[in-house]
């Protein structure tokens, strides 16, 4: 062995030696840094219904922005937020509940230096349970669950009209400076999910279902603020209420059946529903539970046992109660209470005696308003022996097109359900069958064509595609709706694959126009419209289907 590969191998020697060593103090290291971040917990034990302050300084004694986030689930999620004094010091005053907070401070320039990141140690609230001596005269009862609170003023008044943004549109369809605001009495902006739902996530949680709409700094107006807190800010400056869009899509129902498994989840639940809206500075929430309330076993994860169809009902209405009891429980909705709102189903006037079923009907009597869904396959249907019907009929039902919008709301009327709770549906959009169809009332076990998705059909995209300019435009007296034939079908230039149109039925000036005279004369509660982004022209700026609205309901 020559001298030099001695020094070689007493080098390696040497650093083998060396390498446990710098792993221990690396690991240390780890744990020291491990041991910064996770500091010991700071616990707080309150008396239910009493105020706590979560308060603290940051490092740097200077004004920056910090955010308060309440852990939930397996995430964290701001719940206010707020400037530290000049010393650094900030200060959140909230409604004593069991959950664990922190406060959290983003970096940020503060003129030559950049302060980083940084995360407060954690604090956790225990809640003790109020005691109410006996001498105290007890609280009076909440008004049952079938009389809610008044949003509008009896007879005479001016209808309701409800009307859903979606907002994962706003970057291209009905921009958020351009919504007509004063059209609406109550602005929906869509949407959250529940968690295990359409988008995934953790039971109890609440998921962002509009996306960019909900990140900050993406308001026109330069605020910092997102889409969402822009539009609610925008709506109460008219004198809109603002309310969110809870669910919506069908695969939320598995969502809604998770999140309301046991008591304790449907407790989480309901505090991070009202949590949100108090959070967004919300008045009201849209329950949006339209699926798994059947029994059906898809439902459920592979093995788990299914949930009958009472069982998931009784569900939809103890979530109706417990948020309603939520909401009367924030300072937010002391003064004017927070509105629960409802889409349900029209009914056929050859099923179920032509009555709702009595869980529906319960949830009518729950809510502040109760809207029925009529458009699109909420009318209409093919096959099965269904003649070709309209999208959105007032009136007209017969055997063999057993659904309007008349017979519907008598029919809720008839199982006790005030008329003024009711609301119609209005949908901005169409739908068609091929060119088989060549009227109204034609037996449609033949067609092989029927198209009902509604953003390919909306009202913008009928106008774009060139579906309002082709074909003849009809008016049926009777069900007092509009429709277009086409001879031989219409495929539009600009999207050649798509299934040629016959009978395309769909929402005008003077089909609106009919419905608000409708409801104006007979007392029914108002409408919903899905969605007001559909009405939107982008090649003239307007929408034309919200001004009929708008002079047909509230002018």
């Amino acid at each position: 062995m020559t001298r030099s590969t001695v020094r070689v191998a007493m080098a390696l020697l040497l650093i083998a030696l060396a390498l446990p060593v710098v792993s221990l103090v690396a690991a240390r290291a780890d744990s020291v840094e491990s041991i910064a971040v996770e500091r010991p917990a700071r616990t707080v034990i309150a008396v239910a219904g009493e105020r706590v302050v979560i308060g603290g300084a940051v490092p740097q004694r200077v004004r920056r922005p910090v955010a308060l986030q309440r852990r939930i689930g397996g995430h964290w999620r701001q719940v206010d937020r707020a400037r530290t004094s000049r010393a650094g010091r900030y200060s959140f005053d909230l409604r004593a509940r069991a959950a664990t907070y922190r406060v959290v401070a983003r970096s940020v320039q503060a003129g030559r230096e950049r302060l980083p990141a940084w995360t407060s140690r954690r604090t956790i609230v225990r809640v003790l349970p109020k005691h109410v001596p006996p001498t105290i005269t007890a609280p009076v009862p909440a008004p049952p669950a079938d009389k809610p609170p008044a949003d509008n003023p009896p007879a005479g008044r001016k209808p309701w009209v409800t009307g859903y943004y979606a907002a994962w549109f706003w970057e291209w369809l009905y921009p958020p400076q351009e919504v007509d605001m004063t059209a609406m009495t109550h602005f929906v902006f869509g949407r959250v999910a529940p968690g295990g739902g359409s988008l995934g996530g953790d039971p109890t949680e609440l998921m962002d279902g509009a996306w960019s709409a909900q990140e900050p700094n993406r308001a026109p107006d330069g605020s910092g603020d997102s889409i969402e807190d822009y539009l609610v800010g925008r709506a109460h400056a008219a004198g809109t209420k603002a309310l969110l869009m809870l669910g919506g899509d069908g695969a939320d129902g598995r969502g809604f059946l998770k999140s309301t498994a046991t008591p304790q989840l449907q407790g989480e639940f309901v505090d991070n529903v009202v949590d949100y809206l108090v959070e967004h500075d919300y008045d009201g929430v849209d329950l949006d539970w339209e699926n798994c309330l059947d029994g059906h076993p898809d439902c459920v994860d592979p093995g788990e046992e299914p949930v009958t169809a009472r069982e998931a009902q009784q569900r939809l209405l103890g979530l109706i109660d417990a948020i309603r009891a939520e909401l009367a429980t924030r300072d937010r909705y002391a003064a004017t209470p927070g509105l629960l709102t409802f889409p349900g189903y029209a009914t056929k006037i050859n099923e179920n005696g032509g009555r709702p079923e009595p869980w529906q009907t319960d949830v009518a009597l729950k809510v502040d308003q109760y809207n029925l869904m009529t458009y699109g396959v909420g009318t209409t249907w093919n096959g099965g022996g269904w003649l070709s019907w309209f999208s959105g009929a007032l009136f007209g039902a017969g055997g063999l097109n057993p659904v309007d919008i008349s017979s519907s709301v008598a029919a809720y009327q008839a199982s006790g359900v005030p008329r003024e709770r009711i609301g119609i549906g209005i949908g901005f959009y169409g739908i068609y069958y091929g060119p088989g169809i060549t009227a109204p009332r034609q037996s449609t076990d033949d067609n092989r064509i029927y198209e009902v998705q509604d953003a390919p059909l909306s009202y913008s995209e009928l106008d774009r595609m060139g579906y309002l300019t082709h074909g003849t435009r009809h008016w049926d007296e009777e069900a007092k709706s509009t429709y277009r034939l086409y001879d031989g079908g219409y495929v539009p230039a600009l999207d050649p694959g798509r299934y040629p149109a016959g009978l395309l039925s769909y929402e005008d000036e003077q089909s609106i126009t009919a419905k608000g005279d409708w409801v104006r004369e007979t007392g029914v509660g108002g409408t919903i419209l899905w969605t007001i982004n559909y009405g939107w022209l982008p090649r003239t700026g307007t929408n034309p289907l919200m001004d009929a609205v708008k002079s047909s309901f509230l002018e």
